[in-house]
């Protein structure tokens, strides 16, 4: 039998007595950092990719790419900034529009050259993202580079009609606005000398004729209005059919001749000469200032 030392035993003793010290908290492992890390860019990924395929834009037409070369009546010219239609002759009056949300600017370049074949000075922007309210001066720099122009209209469909009346409000130069299915996000209605007109379709299941008549407290009590029967949202630029639009009752040919009708007849107001209609029949309803067309209006409406 082994006898253990008076020492030993007290060396047994005082070991058993001592407590387990708990361990430290340390810092969080490295492994969950770069978890949270790879989770947080996985997120950022989709959010981009998301980003990326809702600000896709409508790619305009083939037809609408073709009237982007000039013509013998007409020089199309393009930079970073916009599209420009000139007419051969000289032109006294000019007309800047912004394209609507993600549209192809190109989209608009039937009507445009269209307008300008007619002796106006046409410009389509070119916006940051294909949103018009990202970029509403950029008017200026066309305005600038244009000194022989002497009378500025803007225009603009949807979003980009919201762009043309926020500039048009900020701008006293501007003598006309018009609006393509589309109404104004502030008050206009004190401008009683800004001639305005608003083309807009039966059918539009985006800026619809509830939410058209809504904001006519807006806009002057001199504002025109014109409804293309049977038009939709769709029809006011050539990039085919927009998400969430109504069902359309005429062609988009069809909606076009008439849209280009009514914008002439516009234009031509602003230099206080108008046009009759030669085809077509216009309908006023007394005391709203509301005309309805049918048929093929192939030339300008004397509002």
């Amino acid at each position: 039998m082994t006898t253990r030392k008076p020492q030993e035993e007290r060396v047994l003793m005082n070991t058993a007595s001592v407590k387990p010290v708990p361990p430290k908290k340390g810092k969080p492992r490295p492994r969950f950092w770069r978890l949270a890390l790879l989770v947080m860019l996985f997120l950022l990924l989709g959010v981009t990719i998301a980003l990326v395929i809702w600000l896709r834009p409508y790619a305009a037409s083939a037809d609408a790419m073709a009237a982007l070369h000039t013509t013998p009546g007409v020089t199309v010219t393009q930079n970073d900034e916009m599209i420009s239609f000139l007419p051969s002759t000289r032109a006294r009056v000019g007309l800047i529009f912004y394209p609507g949300a993600k549209v192809d600017p190109a989209a608009y370049a039937i009507t445009m050259h269209a307008l300008a074949e007619d002796g106006y000075a046409t410009f389509i922007l070119k916006m940051p993202l294909n949103i018009a309210l990202l970029a509403e001066n950029r008017a200026d720099d066309v305005i600038a580079a244009h000194p022989e122009i002497a009378v500025w209209a803007v225009g603009g469909h949807s979003l980009g009609g919201v762009a043309a009346s926020d500039y048009a409000a900020n701008h006293g130069k501007i003598r006309g606005l018009l609006l393509f299915a589309s109404y104004p996000n502030g008050d206009l209605s004190h401008r009683s000398h800004l001639q305005v007109l608003s083309v807009s379709g039966s059918h539009d299941g985006l800026a619809t004729p509830d939410k058209i008549a809504a904001a006519k407290h807006l806009l002057p009590v001199t504002t025109r209005y014109i409804v293309i029967q049977g038009g939709i949202h769709s029809y006011f630029g050539d990039y085919g059919v927009q998400d969430g639009d109504g069902q359309p009752t005429i062609t988009r040919s069809q909606a076009r001749t008439q849209i280009i009708a009514a914008s002439l007849a516009f234009l031509n107001q602003l230099t206080a000469h108008t046009e009759k209609s030669t085809s077509g029949e216009w309908t006023r309803d007394p005391g709203e200032n509301v005309y309805v067309c049918s048929g093929e209006a192939s030339s300008s409406l004397a509002l």
